[in-house]
């Protein structure tokens, strides 16, 4: 569902239901794939609400970690692990849970180094899949919905700050956050 908010280029991309819905259709993918139960590991901050619910959605066991990294700055080229998981993954299903997959770098940067760990299997989940932006060809087993290159925000994505509580997710212009970052609260918030 995509429909246009009362704000300047503010279109609502998923409704409540409609992150529901998807959270809970990646939470039966995984149940299926996964029977004898798995180790989610979420990338925080912003994975953060989709992990909480796509847990609480899942029909088998399962252990949550957590990993931080440094912000990926154009550029540089590679990101920094700031809080590794503590979960020992030899031999376990993993699946690294992102709200977004963008460029891949992060993606690709995690998948190498719990590769390292020596888990049965390593895949990834994500809510968002923005293909037009990747650089790093990283493999999506588990995909919520495809977007085109479009700057996102709710549900976990956030801009410098804001937005990362709300239960909806939406797609906004840049150029009116960069001159306000407060934009579209009354507008977001009253959804």
């Amino acid at each position: 569902m995509t429909s246009q908010l009362e704000a300047p280029g503010l279109e609502l991309l998923l409704d409540e239901f409609e992150v529901s819905a998807t959270v809970h259709r990646l939470a039966d993918e995984l149940s299926e794939r996964h029977e004898d139960g798995v180790v989610l590991i979420a990338v925080l901050r912003g994975s953060i609400p989709f992990l909480a619910d796509l847990a609480r959605a899942m029909s088998i066991r399962s252990v949550v970690d957590f990993v931080a990294l440094t912000s990926y700055t154009h550029g540089a080229g590679r990101v920094r692990m700031l809080m590794d998981v503590t979960t020992d993954l030899t031999d376990r299903e993993v699946v690294l849970v992102e709200e977004i997959v963008d460029t891949g770098l992060t993606s690709a940067f995690l998948l190498s180094e719990l590769g390292r760990r020596h888990p049965r299997s390593l895949s990834i989940c994500t809510l968002i899949n923005r293909p037009a932006r990747r650089v790093v060809p990283v493999e999506l087993d588990h995909v919520g919905i495809e977007i085109p290159d479009r700057y996102v925000i709710g549900y976990g994505l956030d801009h410098q700050g804001r937005y990362r509580n709300l239960r909806v997710l939406a797609t906004a212009d840049t150029d009116v956050l960069a001159e306000d970052p407060d934009a579209y609260v009354e507008a977001l918030y009253g959804v």
